[in-house]
């Protein structure tokens, strides 16, 4: 009777064992990239990305000329808002 306790609560314990175990890692094959829409505005518009470091900031501006260049964000954010007027 009593290595039929014994017996049992080895079985009990190795089933449980089993069922603990931690899952295997996966691999991450593929990325998916998110453009920035900043970015992809000031192109679509005929500009280009100018990236400085400015205050060890790294800093993108949206350049059209030497003289007329807007940092991206601000670009976009304006031409966001005038078009939230125009409708």
């Amino acid at each position: 009777m009593k290595k039929t306790y014994i017996f049992a609560s080895l079985a009990a314990v190795a089933v449980l064992a089993g069922c603990s175990s931690e899952p295997d890692e996966y691999e991450v094959k593929e990325y998916t990239s998110i453009a920035n829409p900043a970015s992809v505005y000031c192109v679509q518009q005929g500009g280009e990305l100018d990236t400085v470091t400015e205050n060890e900031l790294r800093v993108t501006y949206c350049a059209f000329s030497e003289e007329d260049r807007t940092e991206q964000w601000e670009y976009f954010r304006n031409a966001q808002e005038q078009k939230k007027v125009q409708q």
